[in-house]
């Protein structure tokens, strides 16, 4: 049988508080050691080369992140599994601020197989005043270089980890601000060989707030007398998501038009009309499946249940918008309790971007405890740039199997690692039979299933867990029950 751990008592021990590191704008872990002996931009920029340097286009092999940011195994970095990009080619155009790059890659996560085709592009048309776009010209070493040229940066030295630094730091143009009017930070630090060897910003992100975006570049070598890194790396959320190695590089190629292609020849047609208006909800999406028990429809599947003085809900949706819908629902349909939890199956952002409703309204965050590190810094960041106030959100981990449970109602909380995600929990309400699970879904008749459903076939048959109705965040189109999952492991 399982291991049933109560987590009510330690509550107070499992708060975990707000980390700032991820947007630590100052660098104040570091020592100032005077600003008067900086070097300048210029000087930075003759000794990497960039006199007279208007574009430059480089070519090598790179990595992306599997599966993509916010989707991978484990919630907190690092994240060691990676798609390679081959004929990897990267140009940059400085006169407009423009960037494109292009490779080939296999998409290699579990729900292809075999992996498929496909090319990974990083694309800033010139003339955007998108700063998620345009941040790729300015965190590249030689693009910090320019912009700290053009837009007039402050230097300071520095002192980390025994190596002495010079920082640049220059805002975005006024043209060029976040959704609350903040202008972009962008900071480089330069070694004492005249080298970038990091880079910074911050972008708005509607979950993880101020978002930290790094750039490391190592092993600079001359090409041409253009100075550029072997080696480079973006991170975010404090863990790499793309790289590459750089086997050539020149500056001002001839065929530049070629290799970035101007908006015209390089933009989408939408074919004119615009995108459909989106529909309302319908008024009443609940659904009681059992005492104490509701189903919230219509989207991500919400399941809510009923305790003496509260309620809990595992799932908060696909987005915003439908957190706060799924919380209006509640409100208006199921109950006026208090909503005290709200329980994350697993931190992947399609079931992570309906918590900023419930973080904003107090409501506790269940997750496993593998997932508390990254889902307490993520929301409890600062949300400057997008003019919110901070969420100051409450998040607990659960082991083993965890338990909420009163005279009226019980749920439990499995935990079920597998190939799709480390920090993946089942829900069970034992006295409705209910299983609720999410990702777990079953294959089409005579279709095998994919390997994390027979994970989850496998726990359910070891541990002797007992239910009839096998309910989903992504909704089966007909009932399921324990039956069907047990029969994706028949035989084995």
């Amino acid at each position: 049988m399982y291991r049933s751990i109560s987590f009510f008592a330690a509550l107070s021990l499992l708060f975990l508080t707000a980390c700032s590191n991820e947007t630590d704008r100052s660098a104040a872990s570091t020592e100032m050691v005077g600003e008067d002996m900086a070097p300048s931009i210029a000087d930075v920029a003759t000794d990497m080369g960039l006199d007279g340097v208007d574009s430059l286009t480089l070519s090598g092999s790179a990595w992306r992140i599997r599966n993509s940011f916010r989707q991978t195994l484990t919630a907190s970095p690092p994240w060691p599994e990676r798609d390679e990009v081959t004929s990897w080619v990267q140009t940059i155009d400085f006169t407009v601020s423009a960037m494109r790059g292009q490779g080939d890659t296999f998409a290699s996560n579990l729900f292809f197989a075999p992996p498929v085709a496909g090319t990974h592009v990083i694309n800033a048309p010139a003339g955007t005043d998108s700063w998620s776009q345009q941040m790729e010209v300015w965190l590249t070493p030689w693009g910090f270089v320019k912009g700290a040229q053009r837009y007039g940066a402050q230097s300071s030295q520095l002192e980390r980890n025994g190596n002495s630094y010079t920082r640049f730091s220059f805002s975005s143009p006024e043209s060029m601000t976040s959704p609350s009017g903040m202008r972009y930070t962008v900071n480089g630090y330069v070694n004492t060989d005249g080298q970038v060897v990091r880079t910074e910003t911050w972008l708005e992100d509607a979950f993880m707030g101020d978002m930290h975006v790094v750039g490391i570049y190592a092993d600079y070598e001359s090409h041409d007398g253009l100075m550029v890194p072997t080696t480079f790396e973006q991170q975010r959320g404090g863990g790499g998501v793309f790289g590459v190695t750089v086997s050539s590089a020149s500056a001002n190629p001839a065929n530049l038009a070629e290799l970035i292609p101007t908006p015209e020849n390089n933009a989408p047609n939408n074919g004119g009309g615009g995108a459909p208006a989106a529909s309302e909800p319908p008024a009443d999406l609940t659904q009681q499946v059992g005492d104490g028990a509701w189903l919230v429809n219509g989207g991500y599947v919400s399941l809510v249940v009923e305790f003496s003085d509260h309620l809990a809900v595992f799932e908060s949706g696909q987005s915003e918008s439908r957190g706060e819908m799924i919380i209006q629902q509640i409100k208006d349909n199921i109950s006026d309790k208090e909503i005290r939890y709200i329980i994350n199956s697993h931190p992947h952002s399609d079931h992570t971007a309906g918590l900023i409703p419930f973080m904003r309204e107090g409501v506790i965050l269940v997750t496993h405890e593998e997932n508390v590190e990254f889902l307490d810094r993520a929301l409890n960041t600062p949300r400057s740039l997008l003019g919110e106030t901070d969420l100051n959100a409450q998040v607990m981990g659960v082991t083993g199997v965890g338990l909420l449970e009163d005279a009226t109602n019980r749920l439990e909380l499995h935990h079920v690692p597998n190939l799709h995600t480390d920090g993946m929990v089942v829900g069970l309400l034992p006295e409705q039979g209910i299983l609720f699970q999410a990702d777990f879904t079953l294959p089409k008749p005579d279709t095998d299933a994919n390997p994390f459903v027979k994970t989850l076939a496998r726990y359910i048959s070891e541990n002797d867990v007992q239910f009839e109705s096998y309910q989903g965040v992504h909704a089966a189109a007909v009932s399921q029950t324990r039956a069907e999952l047990l029969a994706t492991i028949a035989g084995e």
